[in-house]
């Protein structure tokens, strides 16, 4: 067990590039686990508007765990978060990780630490921007998840800057909940989805000194999305998603005056195996998300008070993900932005390797 122990410590410090998605863990009392979690990834941005300027993402992080299971309900993790830029030769985040879960069942459990990844709310892209999976993966707070045959349901609170008195920075935090029911199928070929999505994004502090004013921005998203199984062995899919955005400054002192906004996304998309394509429409007036992507805003990212309060947007894109076991994925995707207002076409394309996988490497049970 020491030798166990020993050699997974020096794979963690050595920083070995490996990476994934949430596991379960069985239900083995006083097993020690080591996860491995990494993304290398490439996003790069061919933004060229007053919106949001291009940029490229282009790096790796990785994140390395070791986990007790106390008992079959109660697991508590310990690791770090490690994320770097190629080119930079240093780690831009050094992240240190830890939570305790406890499991009311095997679809639903609490945690306070460490949150999931944050591609795991399955948030829609214009309120949450998608690039958090490689920016921003490792979320702290506490979080409340359970999933069904036909529901799904994630509350989080994410703190992101703590203040102590007298500070000059505010505290920020971010809480969230995303929902997703389905309905039962019709015709065993028609699939219905209802989507609701919310998040709350606080900017503050009483205890601290900070010249700016409290902000408190209420972003809301609700839809439906409907499909049709195809072909023989059903693993077809094609149909429709409507999606209602609504984004409104509680505190209503915006520093763009955009105190209320709202967005519609009307999207047609097919999916067959590993691949997926989407073609749709998106129309905005005075639309803001604070962790939205900026392409689907009304405010500059880059160009002060700068505010296009209507956005028309038809919108496009493929993704590709080919799975190697349980343990590995490749994707690439590439999504097309064109504005009917502004006649020009941006685009963004990703590339990454994704990699998780969970060792049992001890364990502490009596005999």
């Amino acid at each position: 067990m020491r030798r166990s122990v020993t050699v997974s410590f020096f794979l963690i410090t050595a920083g070995l590039s490996l990476a994934g998605q949430e596991q379960c863990l069985p239900h083995t009392e006083g097993d020690i686990y080591l996860k491995l979690n990494n993304i290398n990834f490439v996003r790069n941005n061919e933004y060229s508007n007053p919106i949001i300027e291009g940029y490229t993402l282009i790096g790796y992080f990785l994140q390395p765990e070791i986990i007790y299971k106390a008992d079959e309900k109660v697991a508590v993790s310990l690791g770090a978060n490690l994320l770097s830029y190629s080119g930079t030769d240093r780690f831009s985040k050094i992240k240190p990780v830890f939570s305790t879960s406890f499991s009311f069942s095997d679809s639903t459990f609490f945690r306070i630490g460490t949150l999931t990844g944050s591609d795991e709310h399955r948030l829609q892209d214009p309120h949450f921007n998608r690039e958090r999976l490689y920016t921003n993966y490792a979320g702290d707070g506490l979080q409340f998840r359970t999933t069904g045959k036909r529901h799904f349901s994630d509350t989080w609170l994410s703190w992101e800057n703590f203040i102590f008195r007298g500070d000059n920075k505010r505290e920020i935090l971010t809480a969230g909940e995303s929902f997703r029911y389905a309905l039962p199928s019709i015709a065993r070929i028609i699939n219905i989805e209802v989507p609701f999505q919310v998040l709350i994004k606080h900017y503050g502090g009483q205890i601290s000194d900070y010249d700016e004013q409290v902000e408190t921005y209420l972003n809301m998203a609700i839809g439906i999305r409907a499909g049709i199984d195809a072909g023989k062995s059903g693993d077809g899919k094609a149909g429709i998603e409507c999606m209602y955005f609504s984004g409104n400054s509680l505190t209503k002192n915006s520093p763009w005056e955009i105190n209320q906004g709202y967005a519609g996304w009307y999207k047609l998309f097919g999916a067959c195996k590993n691949a997926s394509i989407e073609a749709g429409y998106w129309h905005s007036d005075n639309y803001y998300a604070p962790e939205g992507n900026f392409i689907f805003s009304s405010v500059s990212d880059h160009i002060e008070n700068l505010v296009i309060s209507e956005r028309s947007l038809i919108t496009g894109s493929f993704n590709l993900t080919l799975p190697w076991k349980d343990f590995l994925e490749f994707t690439f995707a590439f999504d097309g932005f064109y504005d009917t207002d502004l006649r020009r076409f941006d685009n963004a394309m990703t590339l990454h390797l994704r990699f998780g996988k969970l060792f049992r490497i001890a364990s502490l049970r009596a005999g």
